[in-house]
């Protein structure tokens, strides 16, 4: 006989059990407490459970290897995406830092972003750098930061 306690099976476990057609009779112990099951009917049902594990495992293994299969080549090829994106932006960056413009250009271009005229004046004045777009773009950067961090510092004043 195969015991189970009282406090591991529910009314409706136990009426499950019985559903199954498998297990005819279960034994309540009120003495001991405890659910007895036919040892040869609770050996059965593992057998089948066994089985059925085993038939579910045949039947999904093939689909887990491709499914496997497939993840792996989806991330083989969005890491050559990848890597083919990082050297057309390195590209793109290299351009741009290397691209020279000029004075007035670069200073029109600040201003479309905001900057005042005191601000640039500031950032060109004794300039010895050449004038790029890699250079506007830290400066707009720089600048969006303090912009930033300005409406913070006021916003915590208040």
């Amino acid at each position: 006989m195969k015991k189970c306690k009282y406090e591991n099976i529910t009314i409706e476990q136990a009426e499950r059990i019985i559903g199954t057609g498998y297990i005819t009779e279960l034994i309540c112990d009120a003495d001991s407490r405890t659910v007895n099951i036919n040892e040869d009917e609770y050996l059965k049902v593992e057998e089948i459970i066994k089985e059925t594990i085993s038939d579910v495992k045949r039947t999904l293994e093939p689909v887990i290897k491709s499914l496997s299969d497939a993840f792996g080549t989806l991330a083989e090829t969005s890491r050559s995406f990848a890597t083919a994106l990082v050297g057309i932006a390195e590209s793109i960056a290299r351009n741009l830092s290397n691209k020279k413009i000029t004075k007035r250009k670069f200073i029109k271009l600040l201003q479309s972003q905001g900057i005042q005229r005191n601000e640039i004046n500031k950032i060109i004045k004794n300039n010895k750098e050449p004038y790029t777009f890699y250079r506007y773009y830290n400066i707009v950067i720089s600048y969006q930061n303090k912009t930033i961090n300005n409406k913070n510092d006021r916003n915590n004043n208040l």
